[in-house]
């Protein structure tokens, strides 16, 4: 049995919602800026062929915000690496691994959405350097401090 306060509270979360994506839709700018860009942990110089991980910048969840779950897309030069999701009630952004194949200038890019809310994350571009050794035995070891 839904109550009227329940029946109200579910009306104003989807008014707010609406207010949402048309404000996401009206400046998208804007909402990009909002949400940061693209970040690389790891390394500021990567290398091919070593694993790096990818953060969708400021996007985070958290009790009753709109992210929580958002799937957010990473691509590399165009072509997809994957799809990690916000957190949900420990605020987190959404990450994934990135190993990059060649050498030279990758453009990172992030976008996110449900139906017609959608974000884009300002791109991060960065200049890989050739691997140094086979395999992952020429990479840099990850950090443990977080």
């Amino acid at each position: 049995m839904t109550t009227s306060r329940v029946r109200g509270a579910k009306l104003a979360a989807t008014a707010i919602a609406g207010l949402g994506a048309v404000l996401l839709a009206t400046a998208p700018n804007a909402a990009a800026a909002d949400y940061g860009a693209v970040t690389l942990d790891g390394s500021s110089a990567p290398q091919a062929g070593c694993g790096y991980t990818l953060t969708s910048g400021d996007i985070v969840g958290g009790g009753s915000s709109s992210t929580n779950s958002m799937p957010i897309t990473f691509s590399d030069n165009g072509a997809v690496i994957g799809t990690g999701k916000v957190g949900g009630l420990i605020p987190s952004p959404a990450k994934v691994t990135w190993t990059p194949k060649t050498a030279g200038q990758h453009v990172l890019t992030a976008t996110g959405g449900w139906g017609s809310d959608w974000i884009t994350l300002a791109p991060l571009t960065v200049q890989v350097r050739a691997s140094a050794a086979t395999g992952s035995f020429g990479c840099p070891l990850p950090s443990i401090s977080g």
